[in-house]
């Protein structure tokens, strides 16, 4: 990144927080997991997506309304003003493919190939290689992974109790997923 952002000063948040969202900046995430989300009509949460370092994130990103950023762990993300987009071009064409990668799995007709689909894909985005496979190590609740790829809580703990069983992953914490070797 050139000097004009990397001299930003970067701002901390922990996790639970929401992100500030002001018209004509951005936030280049430096570390930590932020999920992007909105509510339907209806009051159920939908979730538009997970970002992690180096990922732009905010609300000139996305038409829709309302539209929440907030942090899954804690954050460290630096301020960026439209004037210096064009410097953080290669993070924009990142998201975006991000984006059209969720947009993928969620697409997917059976449930069970969804799961696995996101696992992996988190695995991949945020995970970190250990022994056993790629830990995913943030707290992430059976109700947002259902948020994630439009199902039930209930459906998802199912589902990853048949995911261990089969030994595909192990869940050795509450608040991280081991995807296997293999």
């Amino acid at each position: 990144m050139t000097t004009l952002i990397s001299e930003s000063k970067t701002v901390v948040f922990r996790s639970g927080d929401d992100l500030p969202q002001r018209t004509d900046y951005l936030w280049l995430l430096v570390s930590g997991v932020i999920k992007s989300c909105t509510v339907s009509k209806e009051g159920a949460s939908i979730t538009l997506g997970f970002w992690g370092a180096e990922d732009l994130v905010g609300r000139d990103l996305s038409n829709i309304t309302p539209y929440n950023l907030r942090c899954i762990s804690e954050v460290r993300a630096i301020s960026v003003h439209r004037k210096q987009w064009e410097e953080a071009s290669v993070n924009l064409l990142y998201s975006a493919q991000q984006t059209q990668q969720l947009l993928y799995i969620v697409r997917n007709t059976r449930i069970s190939k969804r799961l696995w689909l996101l696992l992996k894909w988190l695995a991949n985005k945020f995970g970190r290689v250990i022994q056993q496979g790629k830990l995913i190590d943030f707290k992430l609740t059976h109700q947002e992974l259902a948020d994630a790829i439009n199902t039930t809580r209930i459906t998802v703990t199912k589902t990853l109790n048949q995911f261990e069983r089969e030994g595909l992953i192990l869940r050795p914490k509450t608040k991280c997923i081991i995807i296997k070797r293999g």
